[in-house]
């Protein structure tokens, strides 16, 4: 194959091994033999060295090579074998590549993910020999092994990861599977088996009731820091964000790096205007609607940062950020303290609400009012399955209304004389007419 292999020789005469020498710079050939060799039913090449100079003995060898290659590709095998920890090592290199749209977190965690158990579980097995039976072990290795280590101290601590958690596992391993299926190292994505949920599968979300306190209380929790100052801000931030996602179903990696040119106001055709999303998750790209009304709360936002910058915020700056315009990492603290504000930490089954509990109340909500489910799982980035594993309580047997039959009354909301720059008149047609029912989660 040009001219860095000399004195071809075609051992079975049919191109499947190929003995050859190299030449040196000086245009000597050194006297090793090299072989070639291509397998059928696979791609590519396994070159390497035969490591003898007498061309017999290269043959023979050469021969044996393709006989076991050859075997372990027709039991199912690779002969492009690589370890876990090669794999891993050459994903790390091509991730930032292939996920350019995705905030650089994105690739550190699915990288962080890998690195932190499974590298240290898998290291040096081939990929290809890794099966369902592999996780199995690796699950209850995982479950005794997990430890914590206090940045202050050192000290680490054992502790017993969540099945959030080890899901989010998995969803990273099955990109790093996928990616090595695609190089041809593996011939399909092992079963990971990813161990059943020991607790009732519906999440903590809201009763209508508590929603209610939580809104009339937020309020209260907000104003006393009215004086301004860095909690004053958190606080305030942290309410747009909770109404926000009340009212969208976004994840809340999806809102943490959504900019302001992310987001555009299209008109329907009856007049009415619905802001729309494009944002980045787990599912890959796609659009959200915010239900009718709930672009007071992002306005919020904008108002907040074009008065901290005494101008328009920049294009692409985030929604959500702190006040030297870098993304807010998490909000969690400020939403617990809220909850502890309004007495509602836990639910009535004894669950902790996080801030997932607001996609949860989402969803409970517009399946509460026979919204498509096909609709809704569009909307929230996921499936028609996970929807009646987790809300199947509320979950309508058949597909009876589209999303906007249940039209709820409403005072339409003053215009504003701001300037947004994601309003515009651009007219909008049926693939979003599904959230056009002016129902709005939230009184505000």
């Amino acid at each position: 194959m040009g001219k860095f292999e000399i004195n071809q020789v075609d051992v079975k005469n049919d191109g499947r091994i190929i003995l050859y020498q190299r030449p040196r710079p000086d245009g000597s050939v050194i006297p090793t033999w090299q072989m070639r060799i291509s397998v059928p039913n696979s791609t590519g090449y396994h070159r390497a060295s035969t490591g003898e100079k007498e061309q017999s003995e290269a043959m023979r060898k050469a021969t044996n090579t393709y006989e076991e290659l050859y075997m372990k590709v027709m039991t199912g095998g690779s002969f492009r074998s690589k370890s876990f920890e090669e794999v891993y090592k050459s994903w790390k290199v091509d991730l930032p590549k292939m996920v350019t749209k995705r905030h650089p977190t994105y690739v550190k965690e699915r990288l962080s993910l890998i690195r932190n158990y499974p590298l240290r579980f898998f290291g040096d097995q081939k990929v290809e020999k890794i099966e369902k039976s592999s996780f199995n072990e690796y699950w209850i290795w995982r479950r005794h092994n997990s430890v914590r280590t206090n940045p202050a101290t050192g000290k680490s601590t054992p502790y017993s990861p969540s099945n959030n958690s080890l899901r989010k596992e998995a969803v990273a391993l099955k990109l790093m599977f996928t990616y090595s299926v695609d190089k041809g190292w593996m011939k399909s994505i092992p079963n990971l088996n990813i161990p059943s949920l020991d607790r009732d599968a519906r999440r903590a979300t809201f009763t209508l009731k508590e929603w209610r306190l939580l809104i009339r209380r937020m309020r209260e929790w907000t104003e006393e820091t009215q004086s301004g100052g860095t909690v004053g801000r958190n606080r305030y931030v942290t309410q747009q964000y909770v109404l926000i996602l009340a009212n969208c179903g976004a994840r809340i990696g999806e809102l943490r790096y959504l900019r302001w040119n992310e987001l555009r106001t299209e008109v329907n055709e009856d007049g009415s205007k619905t802001l729309i999303a494009n944002v980045f998750g787990k599912t890959g790209e796609r659009e959200i609607v915010f239900l009718e009304g709930s672009e007071v709360w992002v306005k919020h936002l904008y108002d907040l940062r074009k008065k901290e910058l005494g101008d328009h915020p920049p294009s692409d700056g985030y929604v959500v950020c702190h006040k030297d315009g870098k993304p807010i990492g998490s909000l969690k603290k400020g939403f617990d303290s809220l909850l502890d504000y309004c007495d509602l930490t836990n639910d009535s089954l004894g669950r902790k609400r996080t801030l997932y509990s607001l996609r949860h109340f989402y969803a409970t909500q517009r399946l509460s009012k026979d919204v498509s489910p096909f609709l809704l799982a569009k909307q929230m980035g996921t499936s028609v399955e996970m929807l009646e594993r987790f809300y199947g309580q509320v979950v309508t047997s058949l597909v009876r209304r589209e999303i906007n039959k249940n039209k709820v009354s409403r005072t339409p909301p003053k215009p504003s004389e701001n300037e947004y720059p994601f309003e515009n008149s651009k007219p909008l047609k049926n693939q979003l007419d599904h959230h056009r029912d002016g129902h709005v989660v939230i009184d505000h």
